[in-house]
């Protein structure tokens, strides 16, 4: 009889929940930040690195909700966050081809 029974999943957060969470805070943080000049990453190409760093996160984050054993709290925020500066572009963008900006 007790072969039968299954033992429930421990969930737990895990370096990447932890991670697609903190990815995303960065995002966030260098939306709002001043252009820095590090390396190859100029004024110019700031936005692409922010860019980058987003898609980043939602790739981190898809993972991490994904999973079976992750608790999917940290990669569930840092999948909004990510969404929420692509989506930003994507009606910024749009709204520059139907010429209301």
């Amino acid at each position: 009889m007790n072969d039968m029974e299954e033992v429930p999943i421990k969930k737990r957060t895990t370096f990447l929940g932890f991670m697609a969470f903190l990815l995303g805070i960065l995002c966030i943080v260098m939306i709002f930040m001043k252009p820095v000049e590090i390396g190859f990453v100029t004024a110019s190409n700031w936005f692409i690195v922010i860019f980058g760093v987003a898609v980043l996160t939602l790739i981190l984050s898809i993972s991490g909700i994904a999973r079976e054993r992750e608790r999917n709290f940290f990669p569930i925020i840092g999948f909004i966050i990510s969404m929420a500066y692509i989506v930003f572009w994507i009606i910024f963008f749009l709204l520059i081809l139907i010429g209301v900006m």
